[in-house]
Protein backbone atom coordinates (compact mmCIF):
# COMPACT_ATOMS: atom_id res chain seq x y z
CA UNK A 1 0.00 0.00 0.00
CA UNK A 2 1.30 3.24 -0.94
CA UNK A 3 0.09 4.74 1.95
CA UNK A 4 -2.09 4.97 5.15
CA UNK A 5 -5.49 4.28 3.38
CA UNK A 6 -8.57 3.71 4.93
CA UNK A 7 -8.13 2.47 8.46
CA UNK A 8 -9.45 -0.88 8.66
CA UNK A 9 -8.94 -1.67 5.32
CA UNK A 10 -5.90 -4.24 6.46
CA UNK A 11 -7.94 -6.35 7.99
CA UNK A 12 -11.02 -7.36 5.75
CA UNK A 13 -9.77 -5.71 2.75
CA UNK A 14 -6.52 -6.31 1.23
CA UNK A 15 -6.35 -3.58 -1.58
CA UNK A 16 -6.45 -0.07 -0.82
CA UNK A 17 -9.62 2.18 -1.72
CA UNK A 18 -9.36 2.96 -5.76
CA UNK A 19 -8.72 6.76 -6.44
CA UNK A 20 -12.05 6.50 -8.28
CA UNK A 21 -13.57 5.73 -4.90
CA UNK A 22 -11.78 8.34 -2.72
CA UNK A 23 -12.92 11.41 -5.52
CA UNK A 24 -16.05 10.54 -5.76
CA UNK A 25 -16.79 9.29 -2.36
CA UNK A 26 -14.58 9.37 0.52
CA UNK A 27 -13.34 13.54 -0.57
CA UNK A 28 -17.26 13.81 -0.47
CA UNK A 29 -17.33 12.75 2.77
CA UNK A 30 -14.50 14.79 3.87
CA UNK A 31 -15.21 17.47 2.94
CA UNK A 32 -18.51 17.62 5.46
CA UNK A 33 -16.17 17.73 7.89
CA UNK A 34 -15.45 21.45 8.98
CA UNK A 35 -19.24 22.13 9.73
CA UNK A 36 -19.88 18.64 11.81
CA UNK A 37 -16.42 18.90 13.10
CA UNK A 38 -17.58 20.40 16.64
CA UNK A 39 -20.37 17.67 16.65
CA UNK A 40 -18.13 15.02 15.98
CA UNK A 41 -15.49 16.04 18.57
CA UNK A 42 -18.61 16.23 20.90
CA UNK A 43 -19.48 12.84 20.00
CA UNK A 44 -16.03 11.23 20.37
CA UNK A 45 -15.38 12.77 23.81
CA UNK A 46 -18.43 11.43 25.40
CA UNK A 47 -17.89 8.43 23.86
CA UNK A 48 -14.38 8.41 25.47
CA UNK A 49 -15.63 9.76 29.21
CA UNK A 50 -18.05 7.08 28.95
CA UNK A 51 -15.64 4.14 28.36
CA UNK A 52 -13.76 5.44 31.43
CA UNK A 53 -16.29 5.65 33.62
CA UNK A 54 -17.32 2.56 32.77
CA UNK A 55 -14.07 1.00 33.86
CA UNK A 56 -13.82 -0.10 29.59
CA UNK A 57 -10.42 1.54 29.27
CA UNK A 58 -8.45 2.71 31.55
CA UNK A 59 -4.49 3.62 32.73
CA UNK A 60 -2.21 5.42 30.37
CA UNK A 61 -4.39 4.57 27.39
CA UNK A 62 -7.56 6.47 28.76
CA UNK A 63 -5.41 9.26 29.74
CA UNK A 64 -3.47 9.59 26.21
CA UNK A 65 -7.31 8.72 24.23
CA UNK A 66 -8.86 11.89 26.17
CA UNK A 67 -5.79 14.17 26.09
CA UNK A 68 -5.86 13.60 22.26
CA UNK A 69 -9.50 13.84 21.69
CA UNK A 70 -9.43 17.91 23.75
CA UNK A 71 -6.16 18.51 21.46
CA UNK A 72 -8.58 17.27 18.44
CA UNK A 73 -11.42 19.25 19.39
CA UNK A 74 -9.02 22.63 19.65
CA UNK A 75 -8.29 22.52 16.08
CA UNK A 76 -11.12 24.85 13.89
CA UNK A 77 -12.80 22.69 11.61
CA UNK A 78 -11.68 24.16 8.69
CA UNK A 79 -7.99 24.11 9.52
CA UNK A 80 -8.27 20.10 10.33
CA UNK A 81 -6.55 17.62 8.04
CA UNK A 82 -9.55 16.34 6.29
CA UNK A 83 -7.68 13.62 4.50
CA UNK A 84 -9.88 11.56 1.65
CA UNK A 85 -7.25 8.95 1.76
CA UNK A 86 -8.09 8.38 4.87
CA UNK A 87 -12.44 7.88 4.55
CA UNK A 88 -14.81 9.70 6.03
CA UNK A 89 -14.55 12.08 8.35
CA UNK A 90 -14.33 9.93 11.26
CA UNK A 91 -11.71 8.18 9.60
CA UNK A 92 -10.05 11.19 9.05
CA UNK A 93 -10.23 12.32 12.90
CA UNK A 94 -9.00 9.02 13.75
CA UNK A 95 -6.00 9.02 11.71
CA UNK A 96 -4.95 12.41 13.05
CA UNK A 97 -5.79 10.84 16.87
CA UNK A 98 -3.25 7.76 16.01
CA UNK A 99 -0.52 9.94 14.44
CA UNK A 100 -0.83 12.30 18.11
CA UNK A 101 -1.52 9.38 20.73
CA UNK A 102 -0.55 6.60 19.10
CA UNK A 103 -2.85 3.33 18.04
CA UNK A 104 -2.67 1.78 21.11
CA UNK A 105 -4.56 4.60 23.00
CA UNK A 106 -6.53 6.01 19.48
CA UNK A 107 -7.49 2.40 18.72
CA UNK A 108 -10.27 2.45 21.76
CA UNK A 109 -12.13 4.99 20.21
CA UNK A 110 -14.39 2.37 18.42
CA UNK A 111 -15.17 0.27 21.26
CA UNK A 112 -18.68 -0.05 21.45
CA UNK A 113 -19.59 2.05 18.12
CA UNK A 114 -19.34 1.72 14.25
CA UNK A 115 -17.84 5.24 12.60
CA UNK A 116 -21.75 5.98 11.51
CA UNK A 117 -23.05 6.66 15.06
CA UNK A 118 -20.28 9.16 15.90
CA UNK A 119 -21.56 10.83 12.19
CA UNK A 120 -25.02 10.27 13.63
CA UNK A 121 -24.22 11.90 16.52
CA UNK A 122 -22.87 15.06 15.15
CA UNK A 123 -25.10 15.50 12.56
CA UNK A 124 -28.08 15.43 15.04
CA UNK A 125 -26.57 17.72 17.63
CA UNK A 126 -25.53 20.46 14.41
CA UNK A 127 -29.48 19.96 13.29
CA UNK A 128 -30.12 20.88 16.81
CA UNK A 129 -28.42 24.27 17.26
CA UNK A 130 -29.21 25.52 13.85
CA UNK A 131 -32.60 25.03 14.33
CA UNK A 132 -32.88 27.09 17.47
CA UNK A 133 -30.78 29.54 15.55
CA UNK A 134 -33.40 29.74 12.28
CA UNK A 135 -35.98 29.77 14.96
CA UNK A 136 -34.68 32.72 16.36
CA UNK A 137 -33.98 34.57 12.78
CA UNK A 138 -38.10 33.39 12.18
CA UNK A 139 -38.57 35.51 15.53
CA UNK A 140 -36.32 38.73 14.34
CA UNK A 141 -38.35 38.56 11.21
CA UNK A 142 -41.53 38.30 12.93
CA UNK A 143 -40.94 41.31 15.49
CA UNK A 144 -39.64 43.15 12.40
CA UNK A 145 -43.15 42.72 11.27
CA UNK A 146 -44.61 43.87 14.11
CA UNK A 147 -43.01 46.72 14.58
CA UNK A 148 -44.36 47.97 10.89
CA UNK A 149 -47.80 46.55 12.20
CA UNK A 150 -47.54 48.97 15.14
CA UNK A 151 -46.84 51.91 13.04
CA UNK A 152 -48.94 51.64 10.19
CA UNK A 153 -51.74 50.20 12.86
CA UNK A 154 -54.40 53.00 11.20
CA UNK A 155 -52.77 54.01 8.31
CA UNK A 156 -55.14 53.53 5.22
CA UNK A 157 -53.66 50.56 2.82
CA UNK A 158 -55.80 48.49 -0.27
CA UNK A 159 -55.13 44.54 0.15
CA UNK A 160 -53.78 43.70 -3.50
CA UNK A 161 -55.44 40.18 -4.81
CA UNK A 162 -54.40 38.94 -7.86
CA UNK A 163 -52.64 42.43 -8.04
CA UNK A 164 -55.86 44.43 -8.31
CA UNK A 165 -57.00 46.57 -5.47
CA UNK A 166 -59.34 44.09 -3.29
CA UNK A 167 -60.75 45.45 -0.15
CA UNK A 168 -60.03 48.65 2.07
CA UNK A 169 -57.15 47.77 5.12
CA UNK A 170 -54.48 49.38 7.11
CA UNK A 171 -50.86 48.84 6.35
CA UNK A 172 -50.54 47.49 9.76
CA UNK A 173 -53.24 45.11 8.84
CA UNK A 174 -50.97 43.82 5.89
CA UNK A 175 -47.72 43.78 7.38
CA UNK A 176 -48.97 41.62 10.39
CA UNK A 177 -50.41 39.33 7.74
CA UNK A 178 -46.83 38.27 7.64
CA UNK A 179 -45.80 38.02 10.98
CA UNK A 180 -48.52 35.07 11.85
CA UNK A 181 -46.23 33.05 9.44
CA UNK A 182 -43.03 33.64 10.70
CA UNK A 183 -44.28 32.96 14.40
CA UNK A 184 -45.64 29.47 12.90
CA UNK A 185 -42.36 28.69 11.40
CA UNK A 186 -40.25 29.11 14.74
CA UNK A 187 -43.34 27.57 16.39
CA UNK A 188 -42.69 24.79 13.63
CA UNK A 189 -38.94 24.52 14.44
CA UNK A 190 -39.55 24.31 18.36
CA UNK A 191 -41.06 21.23 17.60
CA UNK A 192 -38.66 20.07 15.45
CA UNK A 193 -35.71 20.62 18.18
CA UNK A 194 -37.44 18.92 20.75
CA UNK A 195 -37.41 15.78 18.14
CA UNK A 196 -33.55 16.09 17.66
CA UNK A 197 -33.39 16.22 21.51
CA UNK A 198 -33.14 12.45 21.31
CA UNK A 199 -29.48 10.80 22.04
CA UNK A 200 -29.06 8.18 19.51
CA UNK A 201 -25.45 7.92 21.45
CA UNK A 202 -24.86 4.13 22.22
CA UNK A 203 -27.27 2.60 19.72
CA UNK A 204 -23.54 0.60 19.06
CA UNK A 205 -24.04 -1.20 15.66
CA UNK A 206 -27.67 -1.04 15.68
CA UNK A 207 -28.85 -3.40 18.27
CA UNK A 208 -26.54 -2.70 21.21
CA UNK A 209 -23.26 -3.43 22.63
CA UNK A 210 -21.81 -5.90 25.08
CA UNK A 211 -19.79 -2.89 26.02
CA UNK A 212 -21.34 -0.97 29.88
CA UNK A 213 -22.60 2.20 28.14
CA UNK A 214 -24.98 4.07 29.73
CA UNK A 215 -26.82 5.55 26.61
CA UNK A 216 -29.04 8.03 29.41
CA UNK A 217 -25.29 8.85 30.58
CA UNK A 218 -24.13 9.79 26.71
CA UNK A 219 -27.32 12.17 26.43
CA UNK A 220 -26.69 14.12 29.13
CA UNK A 221 -23.06 14.78 28.32
CA UNK A 222 -24.00 15.77 24.92
CA UNK A 223 -26.43 18.12 26.51
CA UNK A 224 -29.67 15.92 24.90
CA UNK A 225 -32.63 15.77 27.53
CA UNK A 226 -33.67 12.29 25.85
CA UNK A 227 -33.18 9.24 24.15
CA UNK A 228 -33.98 7.73 21.40
CA UNK A 229 -34.92 4.12 22.63
CA UNK A 230 -35.12 1.66 19.95
CA UNK A 231 -31.16 1.32 19.28
CA UNK A 232 -31.69 -0.24 15.58
CA UNK A 233 -34.23 3.09 14.76
CA UNK A 234 -32.08 5.30 16.57
CA UNK A 235 -29.18 4.35 14.33
CA UNK A 236 -31.24 4.93 10.86
CA UNK A 237 -33.90 7.15 11.24
CA UNK A 238 -33.90 10.03 8.89
CA UNK A 239 -37.44 11.45 9.04
CA UNK A 240 -36.48 13.91 11.80
CA UNK A 241 -34.41 15.43 9.25
CA UNK A 242 -37.23 15.41 6.84
CA UNK A 243 -39.63 17.39 9.02
CA UNK A 244 -36.40 19.59 9.03
CA UNK A 245 -36.53 20.61 5.74
CA UNK A 246 -39.65 20.76 5.41
CA UNK A 247 -39.88 22.90 8.33
CA UNK A 248 -37.39 24.81 6.92
CA UNK A 249 -38.85 24.96 3.03
CA UNK A 250 -42.12 26.21 4.31
CA UNK A 251 -40.55 28.88 6.12
CA UNK A 252 -38.20 30.21 3.16
CA UNK A 253 -41.30 29.84 1.02
CA UNK A 254 -43.11 32.21 3.11
CA UNK A 255 -40.51 34.49 3.05
CA UNK A 256 -40.18 34.46 -0.39
CA UNK A 257 -43.76 35.21 -1.05
CA UNK A 258 -42.90 38.47 1.44
CA UNK A 259 -40.50 39.06 -1.10
CA UNK A 260 -42.19 39.05 -3.85
CA UNK A 261 -45.16 41.31 -2.92
CA UNK A 262 -42.10 43.77 -1.40
CA UNK A 263 -40.78 43.51 -5.20
CA UNK A 264 -43.94 44.14 -6.63
CA UNK A 265 -44.98 47.10 -3.84
CA UNK A 266 -41.68 48.48 -4.56
CA UNK A 267 -42.00 49.25 -8.35
CA UNK A 268 -42.22 52.30 -9.87
CA UNK A 269 -45.68 51.33 -10.62
CA UNK A 270 -47.34 50.56 -7.41
CA UNK A 271 -44.19 52.87 -5.19
CA UNK A 272 -45.71 51.68 -1.76
CA UNK A 273 -42.47 50.15 -0.43
CA UNK A 274 -38.91 51.22 -0.72
CA UNK A 275 -35.74 49.16 0.25
CA UNK A 276 -32.86 50.31 2.34
CA UNK A 277 -30.07 50.72 0.12
CA UNK A 278 -27.96 48.66 1.65
CA UNK A 279 -30.39 45.81 0.63
CA UNK A 280 -29.69 46.74 -2.93
CA UNK A 281 -27.81 46.57 -5.77
CA UNK A 282 -26.94 49.12 -8.48
CA UNK A 283 -27.18 47.86 -12.27
CA UNK A 284 -23.71 47.77 -14.25
CA UNK A 285 -25.03 49.19 -17.65
CA UNK A 286 -28.62 51.22 -16.51
CA UNK A 287 -27.55 54.20 -13.96
CA UNK A 288 -31.07 54.79 -13.27
CA UNK A 289 -31.68 51.36 -11.87
CA UNK A 290 -31.63 50.23 -8.11
CA UNK A 291 -32.23 46.37 -7.96
CA UNK A 292 -33.90 44.82 -5.23
CA UNK A 293 -31.04 42.70 -5.20
CA UNK A 294 -31.46 41.34 -1.55
CA UNK A 295 -35.08 39.82 -2.65
CA UNK A 296 -33.71 37.88 -5.43
CA UNK A 297 -31.38 36.11 -2.79
CA UNK A 298 -34.33 35.25 -0.45
CA UNK A 299 -36.37 33.74 -3.30
CA UNK A 300 -33.45 31.51 -5.05
CA UNK A 301 -32.93 30.24 -1.16
CA UNK A 302 -37.33 28.58 -0.81
CA UNK A 303 -36.27 27.11 -4.28
CA UNK A 304 -32.63 25.18 -3.14
CA UNK A 305 -35.00 24.53 0.52
CA UNK A 306 -37.39 22.45 -1.90
CA UNK A 307 -35.19 20.94 -4.04
CA UNK A 308 -33.50 19.36 -0.87
CA UNK A 309 -36.25 18.40 0.70
CA UNK A 310 -37.42 16.38 -2.55
CA UNK A 311 -33.69 14.99 -2.79
CA UNK A 312 -34.04 13.97 1.02
CA UNK A 313 -37.26 12.10 0.16
CA UNK A 314 -36.04 10.26 -2.66
CA UNK A 315 -32.68 9.30 -1.31
CA UNK A 316 -35.21 7.16 1.73
CA UNK A 317 -36.57 4.86 -1.24
CA UNK A 318 -33.93 2.70 -0.15
CA UNK A 319 -33.98 -0.25 2.56
CA UNK A 320 -34.15 0.74 6.09
CA UNK A 321 -30.25 -0.09 6.59
CA UNK A 322 -28.43 1.79 4.27
CA UNK A 323 -25.82 4.28 4.09
CA UNK A 324 -27.53 6.31 0.89
CA UNK A 325 -29.60 8.67 2.66
CA UNK A 326 -27.20 9.60 5.63
CA UNK A 327 -24.41 10.26 2.51
CA UNK A 328 -26.50 12.89 1.29
CA UNK A 329 -28.14 14.27 4.88
CA UNK A 330 -24.29 14.91 6.41
CA UNK A 331 -23.88 17.24 3.42
CA UNK A 332 -27.62 18.71 2.94
CA UNK A 333 -28.75 19.62 6.68
CA UNK A 334 -25.38 21.47 7.40
CA UNK A 335 -25.44 23.28 3.88
CA UNK A 336 -29.18 23.79 4.49
CA UNK A 337 -29.50 25.08 7.56
CA UNK A 338 -26.16 27.39 7.27
CA UNK A 339 -28.23 29.30 4.33
CA UNK A 340 -31.61 29.19 5.74
CA UNK A 341 -30.34 31.16 8.79
CA UNK A 342 -28.60 33.68 7.01
CA UNK A 343 -31.33 33.60 4.62
CA UNK A 344 -34.11 34.46 7.37
CA UNK A 345 -31.44 36.85 9.22
CA UNK A 346 -31.70 38.92 5.91
CA UNK A 347 -35.32 38.67 5.34
CA UNK A 348 -35.71 40.14 9.19
CA UNK A 349 -32.87 42.80 7.83
CA UNK A 350 -35.01 44.05 4.61
CA UNK A 351 -38.17 44.33 6.57
CA UNK A 352 -36.83 46.66 9.39
CA UNK A 353 -35.12 48.47 6.50
CA UNK A 354 -37.97 49.32 5.03
CA UNK A 355 -39.80 52.34 4.14
CA UNK A 356 -43.51 51.91 3.52
CA UNK A 357 -45.37 55.32 2.17
CA UNK A 358 -48.84 55.20 3.77
CA UNK A 359 -49.75 58.11 1.71
CA UNK A 360 -49.92 56.58 -1.31
CA UNK A 361 -50.83 53.25 -0.31
CA UNK A 362 -54.00 54.76 1.04
CA UNK A 363 -54.62 56.84 -2.24
CA UNK A 364 -54.35 53.35 -3.75
CA UNK A 365 -57.33 51.86 -1.58
CA UNK A 366 -59.24 55.82 -2.62
CA UNK A 367 -58.95 54.96 -6.46
CA UNK A 368 -59.30 51.64 -6.33
CA UNK A 369 -63.00 51.08 -5.95
CA UNK A 370 -61.84 49.03 -2.69
CA UNK A 371 -65.36 49.53 -1.03
CA UNK A 372 -67.64 48.26 -3.63
CA UNK A 373 -68.04 45.43 -1.74
CA UNK A 374 -69.25 47.32 1.63
CA UNK A 375 -71.53 48.79 -0.54
CA UNK A 376 -73.11 45.08 -1.61
CA UNK A 377 -73.44 44.90 1.91
CA UNK A 378 -75.48 47.02 2.73
CA UNK A 379 -77.73 46.91 -0.37
CA UNK A 380 -78.41 43.39 1.41
CA UNK A 381 -78.60 44.54 4.90
CA UNK A 382 -80.74 47.76 3.90
CA UNK A 383 -82.92 46.69 1.22
CA UNK A 384 -83.86 42.64 1.69
CA UNK A 385 -81.60 41.64 -1.22
CA UNK A 386 -79.88 38.69 -1.14
CA UNK A 387 -76.07 38.96 -1.29
CA UNK A 388 -76.00 37.71 -4.24
CA UNK A 389 -77.92 39.89 -6.30
CA UNK A 390 -76.71 42.81 -4.46
CA UNK A 391 -73.17 41.88 -5.47
CA UNK A 392 -74.75 42.08 -9.13
CA UNK A 393 -76.11 45.37 -8.70
CA UNK A 394 -72.79 47.35 -7.81
CA UNK A 395 -70.98 45.39 -10.26
CA UNK A 396 -73.47 46.21 -12.47
CA UNK A 397 -73.66 50.05 -11.67
CA UNK A 398 -69.27 50.03 -11.48
CA UNK A 399 -69.33 48.81 -15.10
CA UNK A 400 -71.50 51.84 -15.90
CA UNK A 401 -69.45 54.46 -13.98
CA UNK A 402 -66.40 52.67 -15.76
CA UNK A 403 -68.43 53.39 -19.08
CA UNK A 404 -68.97 56.68 -18.26
CA UNK A 405 -65.28 57.03 -17.06
CA UNK A 406 -66.51 58.63 -13.59
CA UNK A 407 -64.54 57.15 -10.30
CA UNK A 408 -66.35 54.64 -7.93
CA UNK A 409 -66.99 57.66 -5.04
CA UNK A 410 -69.53 59.05 -7.99
CA UNK A 411 -71.76 56.29 -7.24
CA UNK A 412 -75.56 57.88 -6.26
CA UNK A 413 -78.62 55.86 -4.82
CA UNK A 414 -80.00 56.95 -8.13
CA UNK A 415 -77.25 54.90 -9.55
CA UNK A 416 -77.80 51.82 -7.34
CA UNK A 417 -81.25 52.03 -8.80
CA UNK A 418 -80.53 52.51 -12.19
CA UNK A 419 -78.48 49.25 -12.10
CA UNK A 420 -80.82 47.16 -9.96
CA UNK A 421 -83.67 47.20 -12.52
CA UNK A 422 -81.20 46.74 -15.19
CA UNK A 423 -80.51 43.12 -13.86
CA UNK A 424 -84.23 42.70 -12.86
CA UNK A 425 -83.36 43.09 -8.93
CA UNK A 426 -86.42 45.35 -8.40
CA UNK A 427 -87.02 48.64 -6.76
CA UNK A 428 -84.09 49.26 -4.90
CA UNK A 429 -83.76 52.90 -2.22
CA UNK A 430 -80.40 53.32 -0.32
CA UNK A 431 -80.09 56.07 2.03
CA UNK A 432 -77.72 58.66 0.74
CA UNK A 433 -75.72 58.87 4.35
CA UNK A 434 -75.63 54.90 4.72
CA UNK A 435 -73.79 55.20 0.86
CA UNK A 436 -71.25 57.70 1.57
CA UNK A 437 -70.07 55.63 4.87
CA UNK A 438 -70.00 53.02 2.85
CA UNK A 439 -67.83 54.22 -0.08
CA UNK A 440 -65.41 55.69 2.74
CA UNK A 441 -62.40 53.19 2.50
CA UNK A 442 -61.61 54.43 5.92
CA UNK A 443 -64.61 54.05 7.36
CA UNK A 444 -64.65 50.87 6.17
CA UNK A 445 -61.25 49.62 6.89
CA UNK A 446 -61.81 51.28 10.75
CA UNK A 447 -65.36 49.27 11.18
CA UNK A 448 -64.05 45.86 10.67
CA UNK A 449 -63.71 44.48 14.28
CA UNK A 450 -63.98 41.03 14.18
CA UNK A 451 -61.60 39.02 16.02
CA UNK A 452 -58.45 39.79 13.59
CA UNK A 453 -60.05 42.39 11.55
CA UNK A 454 -58.35 45.92 10.27
CA UNK A 455 -59.99 48.20 12.92
CA UNK A 456 -57.53 49.66 15.05
CA UNK A 457 -58.46 48.19 18.60
CA UNK A 458 -57.64 44.86 16.52
CA UNK A 459 -54.62 45.51 14.92
CA UNK A 460 -53.28 46.68 18.11
CA UNK A 461 -54.50 43.52 20.15
CA UNK A 462 -52.43 41.35 17.11
CA UNK A 463 -49.46 43.59 17.99
CA UNK A 464 -49.29 42.69 21.79
CA UNK A 465 -49.90 39.01 21.30
CA UNK A 466 -47.42 38.33 18.58
CA UNK A 467 -44.99 40.50 20.76
CA UNK A 468 -45.65 38.10 23.45
CA UNK A 469 -44.86 35.36 21.53
CA UNK A 470 -42.16 36.46 20.35
CA UNK A 471 -40.61 37.36 23.66
CA UNK A 472 -41.11 33.83 24.62
CA UNK A 473 -39.90 32.59 22.16
CA UNK A 474 -36.34 34.11 22.64
CA UNK A 475 -36.35 33.02 25.98
CA UNK A 476 -36.54 29.76 25.08
CA UNK A 477 -33.78 30.01 22.44
CA UNK A 478 -31.75 31.64 25.05
CA UNK A 479 -32.22 28.94 27.23
CA UNK A 480 -31.47 26.10 24.66
CA UNK A 481 -28.09 28.03 23.93
CA UNK A 482 -27.14 28.72 27.65
CA UNK A 483 -27.59 24.54 28.24
CA UNK A 484 -26.14 23.91 25.56
CA UNK A 485 -22.91 26.07 26.54
CA UNK A 486 -23.10 24.55 30.01
CA UNK A 487 -23.10 21.19 28.52
CA UNK A 488 -19.94 21.25 26.54
CA UNK A 489 -18.36 23.31 29.10
CA UNK A 490 -19.10 20.03 31.13
CA UNK A 491 -18.16 17.64 28.75
CA UNK A 492 -14.36 19.11 28.54
CA UNK A 493 -14.17 19.62 32.20
CA UNK A 494 -15.17 15.74 32.81
CA UNK A 495 -12.63 14.98 29.96
CA UNK A 496 -9.88 17.03 31.17
CA UNK A 497 -10.78 15.35 34.71
CA UNK A 498 -10.60 11.80 33.52
CA UNK A 499 -7.35 12.77 31.44
CA UNK A 500 -5.28 13.82 34.78
CA UNK A 501 -5.84 17.44 34.29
Amino acid sequence: MSGPGELGRGGRLRDEAAPELVRAGYAAETAHGPRLAAGLSAADLAHAVMLVESGSVGGTEAAALLRGLLELQAIPGDSFPWDPAAGDAFNAREAELRRRVGAAAAGWLSAGRPRREALRVALRLLAREETRRLASAQLDLADALVAHGEAGASALATDYTYLQPAQPSTVGHLMLAYAYPALRDAARLRRVHDALGESVAGAGGSAGSRWPLDRARLAELLGLPGVAVHTRDAMWQADCYVELASAVAIGATHQSQLAQDLEILASQEFGVAELAERHCRASALMPQKRNPYALAVIRTQAGIAAGDLTAMLSALHTGSARTDHFHLLNGAVPRLMEEAVAVARLTADVVAGLHLDAERWGDAARRGGTAAADVADILAMDTGLDYRTAHGVVGRAIRDLIDADRPLDALTPERLAEAARSVDAGEVTVDPDRLAEALDPQAAAAGRRQRGGSALEEVMAMVVECRAEVAEGRAWAAEGAARSEAATEALLTRAEELAGG
